[in-house]
């Protein structure tokens, strides 16, 4: 039996709970999330040989520690929130803090199928930072283009103004992107590659690169359900609802819509593909998806052929 730990991070502490046959039960420990209080948990870590280390998503709080496990060699694996929340009413553990939070997460780490292991380089993380930041500040500029269409004299200029800030600041993005790319031949590489597909161009593989790191890893069916790209089933009984797409990864998901409609105008298999959708009475958003899960599924293949070759 494995060593599993289950770490609950905030923004101020790392609450742990260690799984192990040698224990009559779970043992529970607190770090400070501080670079000192992340060296203890590392050391104590490794000499109590852990072998998985799981970990919720909690929106980037969990990259640097994630970064230093990745160093030891430990598997880690960062799993959505709601699957451990599901899992712990699942479990009948009603109450949350973030000392049952850890130990949830190391019950969830030994019972369940995990996701695959997080893999990430320095670089890949900087790079979904930056494209994070670009996403926020692209938002805040449609938002602003929004309220400038009924603002006048002062108030007008003032939206002009802060439009204009925000294009500088999305310029600036893309040229530390554009150089943090030149440094490192792997994302060069994966941009590249991801690039030959018609109506995928740089920014869309580069948001690709950085949230969707599984990608060429896992297999066809698996890549579309961890976008949220996968038709979910609605049925019991004689009762069949219509299926739907739910959850998933929002922005990874969003950054392939255009894409996908360039491709049914330039791709001739993509372009078939959605007329036969079209014409068999399926609803252009439906029709639409549908081509965004075969140009998911097609980056998928062109990765894994990569990765099979290097």
């Amino acid at each position: 039996m494995e060593v599993i730990l289950g770490i609950d991070v905030s923004s101020r502490t790392l609450d742990v709970c260690l799984q192990s046959p040698e224990l009559v039960k779970p043992m529970s420990k607190t770090y400070a999330y501080t670079p000192e209080g992340c060296k203890k948990l590392l050391a104590w870590a490794t000499r109590c040989k852990v072998s998985r280390c799981a970990m919720e998503a909690t929106g980037g709080y969990e990259l640097r520690i994630a970064q230093l496990i990745l160093q030891t060699g430990i598997k880690l694996y960062v799993v959505n929130p709601n699957r451990i929340r599901h899992f712990a009413k699942g479990e009948g553990i009603l109450a949350k803090t973030d000392k049952i939070d850890a130990f949830v997460i190391a019950e969830f780490a030994r019972k369940s199928n995990l996701p695959a292991a997080f893999e990430a380089s320095p670089e890949q993380i900087e790079l979904k930072q930056l494209i994070g930041r670009r996403i926020e500040l692209k938002n805040s500029l449609q938002v602003e283009k929004c309220r400038m269409r009924l603002a006048t004299g002062a108030i007008l200029q003032s939206h002009e103004n802060l439009v204009a800030a925000i294009d500088m600041e999305v310029e600036q993005i893309d040229r530390l992107i554009d150089a943090l790319e030149i440094q490192n031949p792997d994302i060069a590489q994966k941009t590249r590659i991801l690039c030959q597909q018609k109506g995928v161009g740089k920014a869309t593989a580069h948001a690709l690169v950085a949230l969707v790191p599984e990608l060429g890893r896992i297999d066809r069916r698996k890549i579309a359900s961890l976008i949220g790209l996968a038709p979910i089933a609605n049925e019991s009984g004689k009762m069949k609802g219509k299926r739907f797409i739910s959850g998933g990864r929002y922005e990874a998901r969003r950054c392939l819509y255009m894409p996908a409609w360039v491709a049914t105008h330039h791709d001739a298999e993509f372009t078939a593909f959605y007329q036969r959708l079209i014409g068999n009475g399926k609803p252009p958003k439906v029709a639409i998806i549908a081509v965004m899960r075969k140009l998911l599924v097609r980056l998928n293949a062109m990765m894994r052929n990569h990765l099979m070759q290097s």
